[in-house]
């Protein structure tokens, strides 16, 4: 059988450029290339997000199935994106799949979480796979989880780690992926931590680690493969709360201050803290649904959960639905909780606007219907809880409206990542609304102004908030106790400027992991 590789490279495109409507870009093919013929058909494809690792993928498996190695294929993917993947396999290449092992197609696609439970783990494992395929796999980094054990488990004869962030919190992460695609590249446990690891995060001969690295990984960034993706244009839409929303902003911000500092100097868990602040910033009926379910606010509960319960008209709502009017196409709207989204739908929906809600704990066939719906309707809006920034594609849609905001910029990226993504061909526009005068759009210009956000893909956003850790805290718990502990507006901005200079300064260090740029030595 012809090489795949051949006859796209024989078709002499550029990047960017079509063989019989099927969109193939240069570092794709390279990708397919390279694992097939130097990493023996078994890789790590950490490409950053939207380069279009699910096409590398299919066109290593194109490539294998040529060379007669690889049709029977096995997909493990989160519930939420295996749909996703059906349609882009059989759209891209012509490519049949089933859902159960025993169904005697050459491809199977299951969710990650349902393969590994029952008798379908034992269809799983009962045979032997050409090729296997792990989406997201940076769900595998812990050796620990039953996720990696089945993926341990499974005879295979390939394998493909499908990752952008091969590295989240520690270098160990990357023994334990690597060891599931080449299991002695590092010797063994102790062998890679004595060479390779100054700190958990720190490592140690790196010219050395990326040079192994380079026999089992192919990352590519951005600027690296030459792709310009259209502009992001941004929009912040500052909204004046109601009297009822300031009044309960106002006042519950002062109890949580004092809550704050008797659970800090007693070492009592802070998260409910962040949760509430979050919630606060989103909308009455988010601090309301959490409100009604603990007591933990003391003396002062009763009279906060009806405040809460008061402010039945949201001055978000309203303007985010003269914002849609206004636009008169698709949007994806973006809210942290399901009770802002639960709002916002019946809100839009009332107001004659055409909406429906995509979420985590909707079932899969749920899933497919709503993001059908969204696909063909003219003036749809999805309003997306966190389950729809997780590895969608809708680079059909150019509006993105962000509700409220994710005190973890990685977030942020993940939910603009599902429309400005390759194959997207208009500007995409960035719509943020925020609290005015609240700490949302302290932290807001601490995104945008400071760090640019939502200007420019950020290379490595991931491991740069790592590094932003402090003593233990993460970034949102460093936001938290900015808000609750400062002495005045400027205080904050003050605080804020640390943190800024603190981000820019570990983006300039964490490159390592990257391959250098062309022309460097």
């Amino acid at each position: 059988m012809e090489s795949q590789l051949a006859q796209v490279a024989g078709n002499a495109f550029v990047a960017g450029g079509t063989r019989e409507g099927l969109a193939v870009y240069g570092h794709q093919v390279e990708t397919a290339r390279l694992v097939v013929q130097d990493l023996g058909g078994s890789a790590i494809l950490a490409d950053a997000v939207g380069l279009g690792k699910t096409m590398e993928a299919g066109l290593v498996r194109a490539e294998l199935v040529a060379r007669g190695r690889g049709e029977a294929t096995l997909v493990l993917a989160p519930a939420g994106l295996v749909p996703q993947w059906r349609e882009e396999w059989y759209s891209k290449f012509g490519w049949m799949s089933a859902t159960h092992p025993a169904a005697g197609a050459s491809i199977t696609i299951l969710s990650l979480d349902a393969a590994k439970r029952g008798r379908l783990r034992e269809a799983v494992l009962g045979r032997t796979w050409d090729v296997l395929v792990v989406d997201e796999a940076h769900h595998l980094k812990n050796p620990r989880t039953q996720n990696f054990g089945l993926v341990q488990a499974i005879h295979r004869r390939h394998t493909l780690l499908l990752t952008a962030t091969p590295l989240e919190n520690r270098l160990t992460e990357l023994f334990t992926l690597v060891t599931l695609v080449s299991p002695n590249l590092f010797g063994s446990y102790l062998d890679f931590y004595r060479e390779f690891i100054l700190a958990p995060r720190t490592p140690r001969n790196t010219a050395a680690l990326r040079a192994l690295l380079a026999r089992v990984m192919v990352r590519h960034r951005h600027q690296e493969v030459g792709l310009s993706l259209p502009a992001r244009e941004v929009t912040l839409l500052p909204i004046e709360l109601t009297r009822a929303e300031r009044t309960l902003y106002e006042r519950l911000s002062q109890h949580l201050r004092a809550i704050y500092a008797e659970r800090l100097a007693g070492h009592g868990n802070l998260l409910p803290i962040l949760t509430i602040q979050r919630e606060l910033c989103s909308s009455p009926q988010a601090l309301a649904a959490t409100l009604a379910g603990t007591d933990w606010l003391g003396d002062r509960h009763g009279d906060l959960l009806g405040l809460a319960r008061a402010a039945t008209q949201p001055a978000k709502a309203r303007a985010l639905a003269n914002l849609l009017r206004y636009l008169g196409e698709p949007a994806l709207v973006f809210t942290e909780f399901r009770a802002t989204q639960d709002m916002l739908v019946a809100h839009l929906t009332a107001g004659g606007i055409a909406a429906a809600p995509f979420a985590g704990h909707h079932s899969l066939r749920e899933r497919e219907r709503a993001l059908a719906w969204f696909r063909h309707t003219p003036r749809g809006v999805l309003v997306a809880t966190e389950a729809g920034s997780q590895g969608l594609n809708l680079q059909w849609c150019h509006h993105v409206v962000n509700y409220d905001l994710p005190w973890n910029p990685m977030r942020i990226e993940q939910r603009i990542g599902r429309v400005h993504r390759l194959g997207q061909s208009s500007a995409c526009h960035i719509y943020n609304l925020f609290a005015a005068h609240t700490i949302e759009e302290q932290i807001l210009h601490l995104l945008h102004e400071k760090i640019n956000l939502f200007r420019e893909v950020v290379g490595e956003l991931d491991v740069i908030l790592r590094h932003l850790e402090h003593r233990g805290r993460s970034l949102e718990g460093r936001l938290l106790a900015i808000a609750m502990t400062a002495a005045s507006p400027d205080d904050i901005e003050e605080r804020l400027d640390r943190v800024a200079r603190e981000f820019r300064a570990a983006q300039a260090r964490v490159g390592w992991l990257d391959p250098p740029d062309p022309g460097c030595t």
